[in-house]
């Protein structure tokens, strides 16, 4: 039996500033391949992509950086975009603006290879309320952030969450869709199964809105795995046997500070 509880939250949500997260995949086949992480978002102007190459399965390390890669994005709205090499495999672009609606192509060659994908990005969906639930599960209190929104009817969503506890690494928390609550008022309760968070502790949660293709990435990383690196490859949604997945969301940032209990509900 689960108790929960709602908790009143010191909230403030910025949209200005972006972030990157790395995930190095461990392989289950022994060949070195393309990993392209790619998530561009409207929380900044700035985009970012990485590219790599797996190292040796049991190897210890990060994969290897990839500097000479060509890499461009297009758009539906007749855009094109290089992406220029910085370092430690990272690509990046300046003054790009991504804009719901529109289908971004990305393209990346490579050692000889063309790898290719498309995302089209979603509108978001505003929440209505953020909280703190408090349940008890086998006599321990846990703590977790939680969004209340209404589901937009007759489209399909998807959203994605990442999070950081007290100034810690920004990481992949957990994804839903809207198959069973289309259209429905939705409650998101967001865990990893390892975050350990306790009253008064500075929270911050970014919440992206992402298509179909990359919400399959997620899903297959957070079932085989959640809150680590999966032991299978995800699927990705990028051509040519590539790891990695190509994203262009729409997000919002919030970061708050968990308060005083406010109220009960079921």
């Amino acid at each position: 039996m689960k108790t929960r509880y709602f908790l009143l939250l010191s909230l403030t949500s910025f949209l200005s500033s972006s972030c990157e997260e790395v995930i190095d995949l461990n392989l289950d086949s022994a060949g070195p391949r393309t990993v392209i992480e790619a998530n561009l978002n409207d929380l900044s102007s700035g985009q970012t992509i990485r590219v790599s190459k797996t190292i040796a399965f049991g190897v210890n390390g990060r994969n290897t950086p990839i500097e000479d890669a060509a890499v461009v994005v297009r758009s539906s709205a007749k855009e094109e975009i290089l992406f220029t090499y910085d370092r430690d495999g990272y690509y990046r672009a300046k003054n790009f603006v991504v804009k719901p609606g529109i289908t971004y192509f990305l393209d990346v060659k490579s050692e000889g290879v063309n790898y290719v994908s498309q995302s089209q990005m979603p509108e978001y969906v505003a929440i209505d309320s953020l909280g703190i639930t408090k349940e008890k599960v086998f006599n321990e209190e846990r703590f977790y952030p939680t969004f209340t929104f209404n589901d937009p009817v007759g489209i399909k969503n998807h959203y994605l969450y990442e999070i950081a506890i007290k100034g810690s690494p920004i990481r992949f928390a957990s994804t839903y869709n809207d198959k069973f609550n289309d259209g429905k008022y939705v409650t998101h309760e967001i865990s990893d199964r390892t975050i350990d968070l306790e009253l008064n502790d500075e929270v911050k949660v970014i919440r992206y809105c992402i298509d179909a293709n990359v919400y399959q990435y997620w899903s297959d990383f957070q079932s085989a795995n959640p809150g680590g690196a999966a032991p299978g490859n995800p699927t990705s949604n990028i051509s040519n046997n590539a790891l990695g997945y190509f994203s262009v969301a729409s997000a919002k940032k919030h970061k708050f500070i968990t308060s005083v209990y406010m109220e009960k509900y079921q």
